[in-house]
């Protein structure tokens, strides 16, 4: 029996860029360590276009990458390599427009470019301007929409000039504010502080007639991080907030910190919903990306079935992904008993089956290291998904990005192993692993980790067993 295409959060993307606030030198005021950040890598902010059957992803930090299926992804450098945080991309009469938290906007017949200068924002009355957090919105009258905001002000809208994207058309109008009553809104880890918030992350979604805006909440380093949403019967409002809200929130796990997002149409018309995700070990803004279906409830309301941390079926194999899309397999690992070649004082092999972003094993040695978890009984276990920590990450040292290799064996009886997935000529820089074979029945699964980027330590953030009971 063939097993259906899945995926799994984060999304295992290849070639995770480097952290902008490493090479930009600016002290970060929300530093966590009580020191200056170590390098890190990051995605963020995602954009994803549809655009002639094919997928793209433009995210903060490096772009770009594209897919045909919004599963495998390939990375494809691009200049502007780096326009801004939150990049937005949208299509009109031919062109892709593409602006981000700066004063500039470019253009591109296609999405690998060239990408030209189109020129800088000014407003209404010609004053040089600039947004944070933008989105553009093309209607379906061929109107095009800038949505922006960064802080309590909240969102604002902007009509843009027909024949030239970089001016405004006429005042922008404020959609809503920081509102306090809303809980979820206010900034903190508990959402304890009722003065503060950051609103961002605008998205517009068109809809059986209906303007959804969506945003985010309170704070990008926050793991309860959240998109909420207000309706509009016209793309300049007024505004109202959504009775169902917010639409995605954090659930517990590690997949936290979920918001500043946009709405994609997949293979099969649903909409996909792809979402920055929060690390935060060496740095505030250390993050990555997933991906959820979402729809609309019968009351007329958007929502996001996620977050979700187990395998889920692929974009196109359900009609109705948001009404269901797990794919049935548990995580058999978590928590269980994990032994291990070696270990680095302080970084014990439990941490990699804990189910925490911010704890790894790491092994005190070079590869080859292995992990083994106990699931306690043989399960039929076909995914696993493997966080390489890159431990030891340092550009300017010359310790950088690349692949691992590995082997993952299972075992009935601890004794004899047969290998379930074999990675040892990996050569693909993919520092989060997402993979799938058919259905074994063991109890001990381990993972071989044959090879690491050089200068790099061996550690893994997270390995999760995926499978199901005989």
């Amino acid at each position: 029996m063939t097993q259906p295409k899945t995926y799994c959060n984060p999304l295992p993307l290849p070639d995770y860029q480097r952290g902008r606030a490493c090479f930009e030198k600016k002290p970060d005021p929300r530093r966590w360590l009580g020191c200056e950040p170590r390098d890190f890598r990051e995605m963020a902010d995602p954009t994803v276009i549809r655009f002639k059957d094919r997928w793209y992803l433009f995210p903060s930090a490096g772009m770009l990458w594209h897919s045909d299926d919004m599963v495998n992804w390939t990375y494809h450098p691009i200049e502007p390599h780096d326009p801004g945080y939150a990049p937005t991309v949208a299509e009109k009469d031919g062109w892709l427009y593409m602006t981000a938290c700066c004063d500039r906007m470019y253009r591109a017949r296609n999405p690998f470019g060239p990408w030209e200068l189109l020129g800088t924002l000014m407003d209404e009355k010609g004053n040089p301007t600039r947004w944070d957090d933008p989105m553009l919105f093309v209607d379906d009258d061929n109107s095009m929409y800038c949505t922006y905001g960064l802080g309590i002000d909240g969102i604002y809208i902007v009509k843009l000039k027909h024949d030239d994207p970089t001016r405004f058309d006429r005042p922008r109008v404020h959609c809503f504010p920081f509102n306090p009553d809303h809980i979820w809104e206010r900034s903190g880890e508990h959402n304890q502080d009722p003065d503060k918030s950051y609103i961002e992350g605008s998205w517009l979604t068109k809809h059986n007639g209906r303007y959804y805006l969506q945003y985010s909440a309170p704070g990008t380093h926050f793991k309860n991080y959240s998109i909420g949403c207000y309706v509009a019967d016209s793309p300049m409002g007024p505004y109202r907030y959504q009775a169902r809200n917010p639409i995605l929130t954090h659930k517990g796990g590690l997949v936290n910190g979920c918001a500043h997002h946009s709405m994609v149409e997949g293979p099969n018309g649903n909409l996909w919903c792809f979402y920055t995700t929060l690390v935060r070990i060496e740095h505030s803004f250390e993050r990555r990306i997933g991906m959820d279906p979402a729809g609309f409830d019968s009351d007329g309301c958007m929502f996001v079935a996620g977050p979700t941390e187990t395998p889920q079926l692929a974009p196109g194999i359900t009609d109705s992904p948001e009404l269901g899309n797990d794919a049935g397999l548990l995580p058999l690992s978590v928590n269980c008993l994990v032994t291990a070649s070696s270990e680095f004082p302080g970084r014990d092999a439990v941490y990699a089956a804990d189910d925490c972003i911010r704890t790894w094993w790491e092994a005190d040695g070079r590869a080859p290291q292995w992990l083994c978890a106990d699931l306690d009984r043989e399960y039929l276990v076909s995914a696993a998904r493997t966080m390489f920590a890159d431990r030891g990450l340092d550009y300017e040292q010359g310790v950088l990005p690349g692949p691992y290799q590995y082997r993952i064996e299972g075992s009935k009886d601890g004794e004899k192993w047969n290998t379930l997935f074999d990675n040892s000529a990996n050569e693909t820089d993919r520092h989060i692993a997402y993979d799938t074979w058919p259905e074994a029945e063991v109890r001990y699964v381990r993972i071989i980790i044959l090879g690491a980027p050089q200068g790099m330590r061996i550690a893994l953030w997270e390995f999760t067993v995926f499978g199901r009971a005989g």
